[in-house]
């Protein structure tokens, strides 16, 4: 894999809702997090290639009361790569 981190991957899953105004819900498993973004297995990503790059999307963890904005950085295959913004 070509590691474009700075920050080291911390493996997660946890099941997680993206939100985008124009796509509206899209469902999926985080697989890791760092202190500067997350990669997202997404579950159907079918059609998708394309519409989220760049665009920010609203990410909420399962069973959290926490909402963070995103920037989508890519899509590879199923999954997405998004950074937190500031």
């Amino acid at each position: 894999m070509n590691e474009r981190r700075l920050s080291i991957r911390h493996l997660v899953h946890l099941n997680v809702d993206l939100y985008h105004d124009d796509i509206g819900h899209i469902d999926g498993n985080i697989r890791d997090v760092s202190s500067g973004g997350m990669n997202v297995h997404l579950f159907n990503s079918a059609n998708l290639h394309g519409q989220l790059s760049e665009k920010i999307l609203v990410v909420k963890p399962s069973n959290m009361d926490v909402l963070f904005n995103m920037q989508c950085l890519r899509i590879n295959g199923s999954t997405i790569s998004l950074k937190f913004m500031d």
